[in-house]
């Protein structure tokens, strides 16, 4: 009961920052998720016992485009294809058996895409200064959240069947359908209350939402088994650092951006 508590407050504190700095400036909300991808970042490179400031320099290099107005969506499909070439990789790691070495040149690259680029796409979710709509990355994080939460505990209460028992010995696919179909009734209030887009764009988000979020945080887990850690960090109570935190928003964020973006294209 008592890290149910810590774990419930901290992550209130937590959503209440990234949500209050959304809807109030765009500007607050960059600097926002810079600060926790920042040490995100960190906590990622400690665990895989690498040091580079290349991956946030970067990053901090497409923020600054980004709010001159120098790049947009076209611009960004090249990040994009090279975020979900990492992801392929990662999740090809995930599932194999082989040992796999990481040389200083794979663990920089891993460091931009898997993380930096994730975060960057987290930024660039509600769109360009200019168009900028909180209701995306206010819908994204709340899913995501929704997911998170209720796999947590339905498979605390319910789970009995594991997922990825070498990997995650406590997530069950009970756990991972408790999240699924509340992220779904979520997202039918967002279509209730903002029924501009199809009530099938919601559920397709939810459901990207709930997929990509328990992959992303299954590949974090693999990389804390292969240090033998719980936690990637201590900064959070409850919930360990921030990478163990961001680890789902950071897997989601280029996928639900592409999302986005297609059904803006469509429309």
């Amino acid at each position: 009961m008592r890290e149910l508590f810590f774990r419930g407050v901290s992550g209130l504190l937590y959503a209440a920052m990234i949500l209050g700095s959304v809807v109030y400036d765009q500007l607050l909300f960059t600097i926002v998720i810079v600060v926790f991808s920042t040490l995100a970042i960190i906590e990622f490179q400690r665990l895989i016992r690498h040091k580079s400031y290349m991956p946030m320099a970067l990053v901090l290099l497409l923020i600054y485009n980004f709010y001159q107005s120098k790049i947009d969506a076209v611009d960004l499909i090249y990040p994009l294809i090279s975020v979900f070439i990492a992801h392929i990789f990662l999740i090809y790691w995930l599932f194999t058996k082989k040992t796999m070495t990481l040389n200083y040149l794979s663990k920089t690259l891993l460091s931009l895409f898997y993380l930096g680029m994730g975060c960057f796409f987290i930024i660039s979710l509600p769109g360009s200064p200019e168009n900028y709509d909180f209701e995306k990355v206010m819908l994204f994080f709340v899913l995501i959240w929704t997911n998170n939460t209720f796999a947590y505990l339905t498979g605390r209460k319910l789970g009995k069947t594991l997922m990825f028992q070498r990997i995650s010995p406590k997530k069950t696919w009970e756990g991972f359908f408790g999240g699924l179909i509340f992220s779904l009734a979520v997202a039918l209030v967002f279509h209730h209350f903002s029924p501009e887009s199809s009530v099938v764009f919601y559920l397709s988000v939810a459901s990207l939402c709930s997929i990509w979020a328990t992959v992303g945080d299954l590949i974090q887990s693999k990389f804390k088994r292969l240090v033998n850690v719980k936690d990637s960090g201590s900064l959070i109570p409850g919930h360990g650092g921030f990478f163990d935190r961001m680890d789902s928003v950071i897997f989601s964020a280029p996928w639900i951006y592409l999302l986005f973006n297609f059904k803006d294209y469509v429309s």
